[in-house]
């Protein structure tokens, strides 16, 4: 994840995921430590191609569009998860307002829960 979505998640009391490995992409060189949390300062894509030559199941990304365009121009995201929550926005900052490159999505599942938000899952093609 990214460190302002860490950042996020330490004022909500939480500051790793339990049972999985945690690692924060940051350019900042003096990270707080947290326990079960993994910095990498260094180059965020080619620490992503050495953790998908490690054994093991997905890397799951959770953080801003920033971090997230990072990766789609390097083709690197193949399931794309959007939460759509029920609140129009005057202003905002757009989804992926770095990103250049057009890529087709494939609607793959959705979750709709009580509360109004709806879950869709696409894999990038």
């Amino acid at each position: 994840m990214g460190r302002k979505t860490h950042d996020f998640m330490v004022r909500a009391g939480q500051p790793a995921f339990p049972g999985l490995v945690t690692c924060v992409l940051t350019r900042n060189t003096a990270p707080p430590e947290y326990k079960g949390v993994h910095w990498v300062t260094s180059d965020t894509i080619s620490f992503v191609n050495e953790l998908r030559e490690q054994p093991g199941k997905d890397i799951w990304l959770m953080g801003g569009s920033d971090l997230a365009c990072t990766f789609f121009q390097q083709r690197m995201v193949t399931v794309l998860r959007l939460g759509i929550v029920p609140v129009l926005l005057g202003k905002g900052v757009p989804l992926f307002a770095t990103f250049e490159q057009e890529i087709t999505l494939k609607l793959t599942g959705q979750q709709d829960y009580s509360n109004g938000v709806v879950g869709l899952e696409y894999d990038c093609l």
